[in-house]
């Protein structure tokens, strides 16, 4: 069982989340735990076939996507992980669940078509650069989320040229990371 402590312990109050100590994370790189439940519960609302993550790690947001695909009763995850250590520890993790552990760099992988749903969640250098690698694979209407938006992380400027060069319509949430969701258009 993943221990949670508070967020605070990682990231320091801003004005506009000042108060970090009510959410929980596992540790400096995962997201917080509300935020891979949000995650989960947008792949529950929106009920798509393919879903892309990025950045697996340990698998907590893989495992929210993948028991909202269980739950809705069709769909599957390819989650991104090179990193073997980690891979596998998400492997174990997402067992019995509609998910596929891909242990490839995210600019070497090529995603299946019909993408739905895509969590973004890698190194944050390389998340426009996976937005625009993927897009041509997404459905019409897809739904994709960023995480570490926060005015702190320079994945916010990345995003915010996305929404310049009108490829997708961010809405920001004051998570203490910060998190987008976008629709693509």
């Amino acid at each position: 069982m993943t221990a949670y402590v508070p967020e605070s312990e990682f990231t320091p109050p801003r004005p506009d989340c000042p108060h970090p100590e009510h959410w929980t994370a596992a540790d400096a790189d995962s997201a917080e735990l509300e935020v891979s439940e949000l995650v989960g519960v947008f792949v529950r609302a929106l009920q798509p076939e393919v879903v892309v993550e990025t950045g697996t790690a340990f698998g907590q947001t893989a495992h929210h996507i993948a028991e909202a695909l269980r739950r809705n009763g069709h769909g599957h995850l390819w989650t991104l992980e090179p990193d073997p250590l980690r891979a596998d520890s998400a492997q174990q993790r997402l067992a019995h669940l509609p998910a596929t552990v891909v242990r490839a760099e995210s600019l070497t992988y090529t995603p299946r078509d019909g993408i739905g749903f895509a969590w973004f969640d890698s190194l944050t250098h390389l998340r426009e650069s996976e937005f625009r690698r993927y897009r041509p694979h997404m459905a019409p209407g897809c739904i994709v989320g960023f995480h570490d938006c926060g005015p702190q992380h320079p994945v916010r400027v990345h995003v915010e040229r996305l929404a310049r060069e009108g490829l997708l319509r961010p809405i920001y949430l004051p998570t203490p990371r910060g998190v987008m969701f976008a629709e693509v258009l």
